[in-house]
């Protein structure tokens, strides 16, 4: 009996066993269809989530930019005397190049000589009734100009090419300008370096732009520092004023050894009249920012010519105005930018050939 019992329970066993084992089965193949279409499910979901960000961030990029044309352009203001000269073209260049970076509209005011503060006041007033942001201006001769600014408020405005004229000292507006006082310094080390008796015995004379300028003031400056102790004697100083015939004028002050000319006018007229890089006798070295300039260099009518970067002190200008504009907790800075010293021979190498593109 017990021996039948146990082969009937065996016999029960081995049948359901494959049972239970189907069913063993079933259950982990329905967990993992389970567990499986669940993780399907996350997955889709986070990919959803994605592509809503995703269309959240384009969209928002769109109406950016719709109301971003909708707001105005800032309106910025350029006063520079005689602004259709050739002396201007790398610094407008730069100004034009950094508006458009910036997205500003400029205005370059239409202008002659500006021979006084009351003569750039008037353009100044000109262009604050047609509501400009900002000005970019190069300031006037005279000792009235830096009260004249001072009257503009909280009209934002940088100065460039030279600070407002002060006996003073500096005006405290903010400047973008090359440093005037080195750029005579190094005109006067130049000559002294290539005169064979270091400047001993010698004559200069030297013309400046108007008297009554940071750039005028600091560049003789620098210039007189520099062959201080040579032994060399200054015979005349002259300082433009308008536009008169630089050539006639020098011919009655008389000859000397160097003709130091820091004034773009004055260096491109006598340098036209000149023979193999000089003046009734005189070895010129000047400053220059015309085109006009660097091919007068070029052919042998000017010994050396000193460049600001007219182009860097443009392209900063509008760069600091509008940071000034975009807001009003930034405190504008002022900066020098550099110089280049070029002598013919340098006109062709890789450093000046980029220096100089900004002019064309």
């Amino acid at each position: 009996f017990r021996s039948v019992s146990r082969t009937r329970e065996q016999r029960l066993s081995f049948t359901f066993q494959p049972f239970l084992i189907r069913r063993r089965t079933e259950r982990d193949l329905r967990g993992r269809i389970l567990e499986g279409g669940w993780s399907q499910m996350k997955k889709s979901k986070i990919t959803f989530l994605i592509a809503e960000l995703f269309l959240v961030v384009i969209a928002g990029f769109f109406i950016h930019q719709i109301f971003r044309e909708n707001v105005p352009q800032k309106r910025v203001a350029v006063i520079l005397s005689n602004s259709g000269d050739k002396r201007w073209d790398g610094l407008i260049n730069g100004l034009k190049q950094s508006a458009n970076v910036n997205d500003v509209h400029l205005i370059i005011c239409n202008t002659d000589d500006i021979e006084s503060a009351q003569d750039e006041k008037e353009l100044i007033d000109e262009q604050l009734e047609n509501d400009v942001d900002a000005f970019i201006i190069c300031p006037a001769p005279g000792e009235d100009t830096s009260d004249m600014l001072g009257q503009l408020g909280d009209v934002p405005f940088v100065l460039i090419t030279q600070d407002a004229y002060s006996e003073d000292g500096a005006s405290g507006f903010v400047t973008i300008k090359p440093d005037n006082y080195k750029i005579g310094y190094t005109l006067g080390e130049q000559i002294r370096a290539n005169d064979a008796d270091g400047l001993r015995g010698k004559s200069i004379g030297i013309i400046t732009g108007y008297s009554q300028t940071e750039g005028s003031v600091s560049g003789k400056a620098g210039l007189m520092d520099a062959i201080e102790g040579t032994g060399c004697e200054v015979s005349w100083v002259y300082s433009r004023c308008g536009n008169p015939n630089i050539c006639d004028i020098v011919d009655i002050l008389g000859k000397v050894d160097y003709m130091v000319v820091m004034d773009t006018y004055a260096i491109d007229e006598i340098g036209e009249n000149a023979d193999n890089g000089m003046y009734n006798g005189a070895q010129i070295y000047g400053m220059g920012t015309s085109v006009k300039s660097v091919a007068l260099l070029d052919a042998g009518k000017i010994k050396c010519l000193v460049i600001p970067d007219g182009y860097g002190v443009g392209y900063a200008s509008v760069t600091e105005v509008v940071k000034g504009l975009n807001s009003r907790l930034y405190t504008m800075k002022s900066r020098e930018e550099g110089i280049k010293i070029i002598y013919g021979d340098d006109l062709f190498s890789d450093d000046v050939e980029r220096f100089l593109y900004s002019y064309e």
